[in-house]
């Protein structure tokens, strides 16, 4: 039986981003907004272009950047920053239970209203900004990130022609 090598670089990079989302993007909302966050982690749009938070949008978008950037295929990172949308969701639904119910008595009566809070989100034309926003932010950076990948790529190439 012979075993093959697995290359790890595209796993690791994903896990990376998921981490620096968790705790660089969502960090430093929790350290912008500290408890009056409330339900504005549930609806981000309203975090992303806030003045007092603007900060977040460019560390989202640059988050995304590299991400596509490090990747050896730009479609593997176009794909992956549309998954990342639904992790940014769930991650938000996780940052919302804990800060709204930070030291819960009743587990079951708060889980039955952070379902009932996420069943609002989808209810909501906000929820759905939300998406929307997301999307746009991913996928721009994504492009923008493939389309530097490439012009890295030729810069590369060309200064490869002339040592050789």
């Amino acid at each position: 039986m012979k075993f093959s090598k697995i290359d790890f670089g595209r796993q690791t990079n994903f896990i990376l981003t998921f981490l620096l989302i968790h705790f660089v993007f969502f960090g430093y909302l929790s350290n912008v907004y500290y408890k009056t966050l409330g339900d504005n982690v549930l609806y981000l749009y309203r975090v992303l272009f806030s003045p007092y938070s603007f900060l977040s949008f460019i560390i989202l978008f640059l988050i995304v950047f590299l991400m596509v950037f490090r990747e050896n295929f730009f479609e593997y990172g176009i794909r992956n920053s549309i998954w990342l949308i639904l992790i940014i969701m769930v991650e938000s639904w996780v940052w919302y239970y804990f800060i709204v119910f930070s030291l819960p008595s009743d587990i079951f009566g708060t889980l039955a209203s952070v379902f009932i809070a996420i069943g609002q989100f989808f209810i909501n034309y906000e929820g759905y900004l939300t998406i929307a926003t997301l999307l746009t932010i991913n996928l721009l950076a994504a492009i923008l990130a493939s389309i530097a990948k490439e012009k890295y790529n030729q810069r590369l190439q060309k200064g490869m022609k002339i040592i050789v």
